[in-house]
């Protein structure tokens, strides 16, 4: 089953590879400074929001998949808006993998698209992808998301994301972002 890691250290990395969490961008406001951040599980999913920053939250749905064994976070789906306003899906997935290969992306069987890698850091590879309608229709219906990589020794290393909540965690991020 999935465990969430600290919820806050998710969402501040998450925020950050979206770069929503630029405070340095605009002073608060003194409600806004007031204001406290939020976080709630719905599902298997994260909805995570900051005060707000020229009259909007910054808000992100992420999934963090830990592993048993080590006890520490393994790979992290987050849903939100880049700079530009635009919706994005980004994978944060751990080193050791062969970017050339990026992450084969699965919704069914029939339904899996290949994301290149735009970065790797310490804390893991990021692999971003656009979020338009259609796909937002088929993440809904799906059973699961899986992100498929290759470790450096081509072998096939499979993530496997809940789709549970889903579709409310969605309609909250969307209620929340306004």
């Amino acid at each position: 089953m999935k465990k969430y890691a600290s919820l806050f250290a998710a969402c501040a990395a998450s925020m950050a590879v979206f770069g929503i969490a630029n405070a340095a961008e605009v002073p608060p406001t003194a409600e806004a400074a007031n204001a406290p951040a939020t976080s709630q599980v719905i599902g298997d999913w994260l909805l995570a929001c900051t005060p707000p920053v020229k009259g909007r939250k910054s808000c992100v749905m992420s999934q963090t998949l830990m592993s048993d064994k080590l006890k520490k976070p393994v790979g992290v789906l987050t849903i939100g808006r880049d700079q530009a306003g635009k919706l994005k899906g980004s994978f944060r997935l751990p080193v050791g993998v062969s970017l050339p290969a990026g992450v084969v992306v699965g919704l069914e069987k029939e339904n899996s698209f290949a994301v290149s890698y735009t970065v790797c850091q310490r804390t893991g590879c990021i692999a971003s992808f656009d979020l338009t309608e259609p796909l937002l229709g088929q993440i809904c219906k799906a059973p699961k998301i899986s992100a498929v990589v290759q470790d450096t020794s081509k072998q096939a290393v499979n993530f496997t994301f809940s789709t549970r909540g889903f579709p409310d965690a969605y309609a909250g991020y969307l209620k929340e972002s306004k």
